[in-house]
């Protein structure tokens, strides 16, 4: 069975992560008793049964839900350590590349501006942060855009 974050064994059984093996052993006695080839001949519940007995040959082995919580968490953190990523806190970098100058006001998180502040993009490229100021991913800058323009004016 692949480690997919999104589609877990836990979410198969329909059961919480924490949940101990007597909760297990149950929920998947209610979802065999439902899925199970005699109660319900069609090719979904046939395929929703092989699924379900994945989950739960890795739910019941203590070894083998250990080895896959690992593997899960590690998959859930992978983001943690992407090159594409900073240090905690700091923003990705856009297209724009590394901002020049000293940091001035808020720093954007989005777009080919991404990890550049306000005074910085005001410094290379002003027009931008009129157009920032029109539209609605810009609301929460118009206050500190307004004083950048205002000091360039």
């Amino acid at each position: 069975m692949i480690v997919d974050p999104r589609r877990t064994i836990y979410k198969v059984l329909m059961v919480d992560q924490e949940a101990d093996a007597e909760i297990i052993h149950a929920v998947y006695r209610k979802l065999a008793r439902r899925y199970h080839p005699d109660a319900d001949p069609s090719a979904e519940a046939a395929r929703r049964m092989r699924e379900i007995n994945e989950a739960y040959a890795i739910a019941r082995d203590p070894i083998q839900r250990a080895a896959y919580d690992h593997e899960l968490s590690l998959r859930r953190d992978r983001r943690a350590t992407d090159r594409i990523l900073k240090r905690p806190g700091d923003v990705p970098l856009g297209p724009a590349g590394m901002p020049p100058g000293p940091p001035e006001g808020s720093v954007l998180e989005f777009g080919r501006y991404a990890g550049w502040t306000l005074g910085q993009v005001k410094r290379s490229d002003p027009d931008f942060l009129e157009w920032l100021m029109r539209v609605p991913a810009g609301r929460q800058y118009r206050t500190e855009i307004t004083e950048l323009l205002g000091r360039r004016a």
